[in-house]
């Protein structure tokens, strides 16, 4: 019997979290949820006060002194499971668990609905130490998984499992005259996304909200004087069930107003700016400088050469099939409003998301890790 180690540093990771210990808890097999609640990701060591526990074991003498989490554990853990693996502070807590002979499994906390150069350069970077001591990734879909091995992923790292995020949704909803944009924390997108906003609040007798990436207010604080914000998941989710058309690109935000069959108007890759992030003369500079320093590229030649031009070709007739697929099925937004008159066809984009959708998320990444299937 495996103990469980679970962590969680903000509101996000949280949500895709509690359903795996829901499960772990079911089963009564033991664990400790250490987890925060906040907009942003916070350090235990630093913020200890602002996270909270749950455990199902007795807590007594401590077993384990964790230097990442500043606290003493009930228990020696067998397993680690975390999100946001490559970033702060799970990147040091992961290596500090893996040395203490830990397996690491980590819930993906991406669609990977579109692929490119980016995606290329995120998998490499997780690939590098210490986020290449994950175990295991649990990849939301086969579409997704695709786009990773696509991007050089190594395919027998990732098992499609459906988000746990998702397992036991439940949203009442209604119709009322409210639209909700949905912002990107890349900056490319940012910007015409907050414009599409921008427009839309000059409309009679519409309410509209602007739905930000949990870092976006952070990196844009600027940005967003006089912006109607839905700040926290508690404020979206009681606007989402009112709203009536939700508006962005076609990422893993969409997945709530899609199963609540809200009029889903997507922001396709050259209107958000996308298709900009397949043309890799649109890296050198600040892009380049920052990947150069990531990943050790020398020159631009180099750089040019890890991404491929057969990559570039592959990659870009993937994301045109999608983008027809959804054209086919959800509104395409555009500056005539036009899209106040259609309606989409949800259930044939939710495949993109998952390939389940039975809620056994969780069931299937606990069932891997203890019995390897």
């Amino acid at each position: 019997m495996n103990k469980y180690l679970i962590v969680s540093t903000d509101k996000r990771s949280y949500l895709d979290l509690k359903n795996v210990v829901l499960e772990l808890k079911s089963r009564n097999l033991p664990y400790f949820f250490l987890y925060a609640r906040t907009p942003h990701r916070v350090f235990p060591t630093h913020h200890l006060d602002q996270f909270n526990y749950d455990c199902n074991v007795e807590i007594s003498d401590s077993q384990c002194t964790s230097s990442t989490l500043g606290i003493a554990l009930p228990f020696k853990p067998d397993v680690l499971l975390i999100t946001n693996e490559n970033w702060e502070p799970e990147k040091s807590i992961l290596l500090e668990f893996k040395q203490k002979g830990c397996f690491i499994g980590c819930v993906e906390s991406s669609s990977w609905i579109y692929g490119g150069i980016k995606s290329k350069l995120e998998i490499a970077s997780r690939k590098s130490f210490p986020t290449n001591c994950v175990d295991i990734f649990f990849d939301h879909s086969s579409w997704g998984k695709k786009t990773k091995t696509l991007s050089n992923w190594i395919s027998t790292k990732s098992i499609v499992t459906g988000h746990p995020r998702n397992d036991n949704f439940s949203l009442s909803s209604s119709e009322e005259k409210i639209i909700i944009v949905y912002g990107s924390m890349e900056r490319e997108h940012h910007t015409h996304l907050l414009s599409i906003y921008n427009k839309l609040i000059k409309l009679d007798n519409w309410i509209v909200y602007y739905k930000p990436h949990p870092s976006e207010t952070k990196d844009f604080p600027n940005d967003f004087n006089n912006v109607n914000l839905l700040k926290t998941y508690d404020e979206y989710f009681d606007v989402l069930s009112k709203s009536l058309h939700n508006i962005g690109i076609f990422s893993s935000v969409m997945y709530f107003p899609l199963v609540l069959n809200k009029n889903i108007i997507y922001v396709d890759a050259k209107t958000s700016g996308i298709e900009d992030e397949w043309d890799i003369e649109n890296y050198r500079g600040h892009e380049y400088n920052f990947w150069s320093r990531v990943l050790g590229f020398k020159t631009f030649k180099e750089f040019e050469t890890f991404i491929g031009e057969d990559f570039i070709k592959i990659i870009k007739k993937r994301n045109q099939d999608l983008e027809k697929h959804i054209n086919n099925n959800l509104v395409l937004y555009k500056d005539d409003l036009t899209f106040m008159e259609s309606k989409s066809n949800n259930p044939e984009v939710l495949k993109y998301f998952g390939d389940f959708h039975d809620n056994k998320a969780s069931k299937r990444i606990i069932d891997y890790i203890e019995y390897g299937q």
